[in-house]
């Protein structure tokens, strides 16, 4: 709309002059051939801005998310415990850590102290599932007289990407998930289990590189896996895949 009006306004007096001296006429030319080089750059700058901010979820910029914890991949240092009380973080982690939608360096995991040792007066903790700095898929929660260990509830749900994670049954739907012998199956999203070959799920961060089943094995822990889908898939099929990092918000 600027860029708009500052050419019609120098086109009006470019018509003004047309008859009259030219050497005027070439130096409003000049003036509107520089103010259009100006205008361009000052548009590049804002659409490249503007670029980057929506790199972020929709969801985070509408609402006042305060970002709680994030999870790196392939670190060998366990996102459960990290998440619980900081466990293999330290002191100063990279700013890359503390945010989402940038490509920046993030060897480690976050965890803001400050709102995870202070759980109260929040309404909404969303989990926030991202791939290629993008975010894939969330889930929000009621988090009104929650805790930070069990709002990760069914019964807590308020919305979700995946669009039967309320409607179908979950057989595991925690933070602490299943953790026993050789399995680590933290922050697990999953509807059910009958065999290694037929099971189920949403999300899940597993701990470990060892587990119990072929579809958890890894090289390094801990591995983010989520249905691609919009609703449940078979941790064996196609439709999983790795996530880049996952994030926790409050509000």
């Amino acid at each position: 709309m600027m860029k708009s009006l500052l050419l019609l306004g120098l086109c009006m007096a470019l018509l003004d002059v047309a008859a009259g001296d030219s050497e005027e006429l070439q130096a409003l030319v000049d003036e509107l051939n520089t103010i259009k080089t100006s205008v361009n750059k000052l548009l590049e700058k804002i659409n490249s801005s503007m670029s980057s901010c929506c790199k972020c979820s929709g969801s985070i910029v509408e609402k006042d998310w305060k970002l709680a914890f994030r999870g790196t991949p392939g670190i060998k240092k366990s996102v459960f415990r990290a998440y619980q009380d900081g466990a293999g973080i330290p002191d100063d982690v990279e700013e890359g850590c503390k945010q989402v939608g940038q490509p920046l360096p993030c060897a480690n995991h976050y965890r803001n102290n400050e709102i995870m040792d202070n759980w109260s007066g929040f309404s909404e903790v969303a989990l926030f599932v991202y791939k290629n700095n993008m975010e894939v898929h969330h889930v929000t929660f009621d988090a009104i007289d929650s805790t930070f260990m069990n709002w990760l509830n069914k019964s807590r749900i308020k919305d979700s990407t995946w669009t039967d994670i309320t409607s179908e049954p979950a057989n595991v739907f925690s933070l602490y998930g299943q953790q026993k012998l050789n399995l680590r199956r933290t922050f697990f999203l999953n509807s059910n289990f009958l065999s290694c070959g037929d099971t189920t799920g949403w999300f899940v961060a597993i701990d470990n590189e060892r587990g119990g089943c072929s579809w958890e094995k890894n090289t390094a822990f801990p591995v983010f896996k989520y249905s691609t889908a919009n609703t449940k898939m078979n941790w064996n099929s196609s439709g999983i895949d790795t996530a880049d990092y996952f994030a926790i918000y409050v509000h």
